[in-house]
């Protein structure tokens, strides 16, 4: 990927493994050794009520995605302490994090919400299903709530709406992400 990368004249990369960190050192090292700049993240997994929670719902309990980037030194040390308490004090069915934690540990991290495994995601789907206002607003609520949790910073906007045009259910939902961002 890093020579790749190099390849194209590309000056950065990301790495986001599911739910962990476990490959960025290494990655970092061959960014490094390459002259890329490594931006190291997750893509986390969000408990839909506490992380502690371990009741069974049938509906989302590995939690809802959302990518999590470091900005710089202080976010990478807040996504050491995220992922390691998604571990420690999370895990169900997967290691999750929740929003308490996340507004506590938000600095220096920039977030990515809106693809189909996302919590805003969740909503535009049921919102694009039924028509039901109620589904829209809990998008708008959500994306709210991460707007507020990661305000922009000295270096911009730290929270932002993803588009991804791949698959139809995806495609269906991006007129919605755009006008909700």
């Amino acid at each position: 990927l890093v020579a790749r990368v190099k390849e194209l004249g590309m000056d950065a990369v990301a790495i986001t493994d599911h739910g962990n960190m476990h490959g960025a050192v290494a990655f970092y090292e061959a960014c490094r050794a390459a002259g890329v700049k490594p931006i190291l993240g997750v893509e986390a997994y969000v408990a839909p009520g506490d992380r502690r929670d371990r009741t069974y719902t049938g509906v989302s309990d590995g939690g809802y995605h959302l990518v999590l980037l470091a900005e710089n030194n202080t976010g990478w040390a807040n996504l050491l302490h995220l992922c390691s308490e998604a571990y420690l004090t999370g895990f169900y069915f997967k290691p999750r994090m929740d929003r308490e934690i996340l507004a506590e540990h938000s600095s220096g991290l920039i977030a990515i919400n809106g693809h189909l495994g996302s919590e805003i995601a969740h909503h535009l789907v049921e919102f694009g299903k039924t028509k039901d206002e109620a589904h829209w607003r809990n998008a708008l609520d959500v994306a709210r709530w991460h707007a507020d949790v990661f305000k922009p910073g000295p270096k911009g906007p730290r929270f932002y709406v993803e588009l991804q045009r791949h698959i139809p259910e995806q495609n269906a939902i991006n007129p919605h992400l755009v006008r909700l961002a």
